[in-house]
């Protein structure tokens, strides 16, 4: 599949990417590695390229190192954490530490800058992009009385920041892409407790309707979906997740019993407009019983959108703990939804 954000093709469908996952970091016989201490410089000794492609998660930070040295950004005497945060692609929970195959490896980083990026994904096969790490959150930021909210997303220095994670659930698990400059950082474990919560929600209520009002990219309301609600329906007001909510039902359309997906707009229309107030609808999945609706706008605002009786909602929200505190929102919400509510 061709990704959306750079027309590349390193998307996987679901049954695909599911199918490889116990091989996909696995070494062959031949492979062969060295563990590095990460509080210190490297160990200059290394092991050379295995012949299927797969490198020591460690043994590619010391390409990384070498890199930074040559390029003057390093001195030699800095940790080799220091060249920033692992996010491996797709996100798995794995209980030894990877063997990366060719652009596997999206850098989370404050230390490189774009030549140096440019330098390391034509250099280094695992690397399949950088970000420059940024003190804020990616995201919407707090509101300021009727002002704009701020945005944050971390820069693309170079290849493309698009990847996938896949989260457990009782039917199977999860795959969810997401565009992670402009995401929060949720890695997969062996127990998901968010999902958990709503496996436990859903067999104590019976919904018809499963309602995500802050999705993100989709993880809660999507696992609803494989978890047997038939009608199901995502929202998110940031653009990124809006998009990447639509985009996962449809990489998930299997599991969901889904016949279609249609999307009522794209990736490059919705960055026009990062931020939005009213529903506006991104895209639709049917099948025989089954449908899911992708809203962007505010959730505040969702209820004009909600008309079934049974109903529970799940609440997903970034700051938690103020969330919790918003009582008028909680009373407004059951005023004009109902259903049951909760927050995992």
């Amino acid at each position: 599949m061709h990704c959306p954000v750079c027309g590349n093709d390193h998307i996987s469908d679901a049954q695909d990417l599911l199918s490889r996952k116990h091989e996909i970091f696995t070494p062959c016989p031949d492979c062969n590695h060295r563990i590095q201490n990460k509080a210190g410089p490297p160990d200059d000794s290394s092991p050379p390229p295995c012949h299927c492609g797969r490198v020591f998660i460690d043994d590619v930070y010391v390409r990384l190192y070498r890199l930074l040295v040559d390029e003057g950004i390093f001195f030699g005497d800095e940790p080799l954490s220091a060249i920033g945060t692992p996010l491996i692609d797709p996100g798995i929970y794995l209980r030894f530490p990877p063997f990366l195959p060719p652009r596997t490896l999206l850098l989370i980083s404050s230390v490189f800058d774009e030549d140096a990026a440019h330098r390391a994904y034509h250099e280094i096969d695992q690397v399949s992009g950088i970000l420059n790490q940024s003190l804020i959150p990616p995201g919407i930021g707090d509101r300021q009385d009727n002002a704009p909210p701020v945005c944050s997303e971390q820069q693309v220095l170079c290849g493309c920041d698009v990847r996938a994670d896949l989260f457990p659930t009782s039917k199977g698990p999860v795959v969810v892409y997401k565009k992670q400059g402009a995401a929060h950082i949720e890695f997969p474990h062996g127990f998901d407790p968010k999902i958990r919560s709503v496996e436990a929600a859903i067999k104590k209520v019976h919904p018809s309707l499963f309602v995500d009002a802050c999705s993100g990219v989709g993880t809660l309301g999507i696992a609803g979906g494989i978890l047997g609600v038939h009608h199901i329906m995502l929202n998110d007001p940031w653009y990124a997740a809006a998009f990447f909510s639509a985009f996962n039902m449809q990489v998930n359309k299997k599991a969901l019993s889904l016949d279609e997906c249609t999307f009522s707009t794209d990736f490059s229309h919705l960055a026009r407009e990062k931020v939005r107030e009213e529903p506006l609808l991104v895209a639709e999945g049917y099948g025989a019983e089954n449908r899911i609706e992708v809203f962007q706008g505010r959730m505040e605002l969702l209820y004009s959108q909600i008309h079934d009786p049974s109903v529970l909602t799940v609440f997903d929200p970034f700051d938690k703990k103020q969330f919790r505190q918003n009582q008028s929102f909680f009373s407004n919400w059951e005023h004009s939804v109902g259903g049951e509510v909760f927050i995992p």
